[in-house]
């Protein structure tokens, strides 16, 4: 897959994210056996099918990831890019397209933590997407790192957006959404971090997820985030 380099002059989203994170696996056909039980999303789905309750409300899904948060002693949960998470969307607009591979990085979080600026730059663009699945608030980003060519774009925000214009390293840009349709796009709390080669055309956003026979062209499109977001 393709990849951005990430340099040591890039700081942090958010405070101790590469000391205070881990690994949530979202691709259920990866989970393996012995998982422990409250990081195992698959045996959640089940119970909660089981129940008579769906497990993909944005609730229910931000119940799972703050009791994952809480018994592990982590401060934030790192979704993967490239991951197939057909099961996590089943129902959803976006599964009925077809597209399962996940373009970004996520990061989830159990409250709706601040955002800063991981160098200088420059926020560029500010929007919403309005309806259930979507980016809700988002901006995007382009730093002013030589080394950074792609401009980086968050979503599932807080409707208190930034002004565009010039940004330094360490300076608040952002707070994440709630899980409500009319902020994060029903979501549980988290951001998506995905990095654009080129701006999207105005009023449209980036596809968050790649069909399987897509994948070459958006993955090279939108390169891995990992290097440059927590290396």
């Amino acid at each position: 897959m393709a990849s951005a380099t990430r340099t040591s002059s890039m700081g942090e989203l958010f405070p101790d994210l590469l000391v205070q994170s881990e690994v949530i696996i979202l691709d259920f056909s990866q989970i393996p056996d012995d998982l422990p039980d409250y990081k195992n999303i698959k045996q959640f789905f089940a119970r909660c099918e089981a129940e008579g309750v769906n497990p993909r409300l944005a609730e229910q899904r931000q119940k799972f990831n703050d009791n994952f948060l809480h018994q592990s002693g982590k401060r934030y949960l790192i979704g993967r890019y490239g991951e197939d998470r057909i099961a996590m969307l089943k129902g959803s607009k976006i599964a009925q397209e077809g597209r399962s591979i996940h373009l970004g990085l996520d990061i989830f979080t159990q409250d709706m933590e601040p955002l800063y600026a991981p160098c200088d730059g420059e926020v560029v663009d500010v929007g919403r997407q309005k309806g259930s699945f979507t980016f809700g608030y988002y901006l995007i980003f382009k730093p002013s790192n030589p080394l950074i060519k792609e401009y980086i774009f968050l979503g599932h925000l807080s409707q208190k957006l930034p002004p565009l214009g010039k940004v330094a390293a360490g300076d608040q840009i952002a707070t994440l959404g709630d899980y409500v349709e009319d902020e994060n796009g029903g979501w549980s709390r988290h951001v998506h971090v995905q990095l654009l080669t080129h701006l999207p055309e105005p009023g449209t956003q980036p596809r968050g997820y790649s069909t399987k026979q897509d994948m070459d062209r958006y993955l090279t499109e939108f390169p891995d985030p990992t290097p440059i977001i927590l290396k």
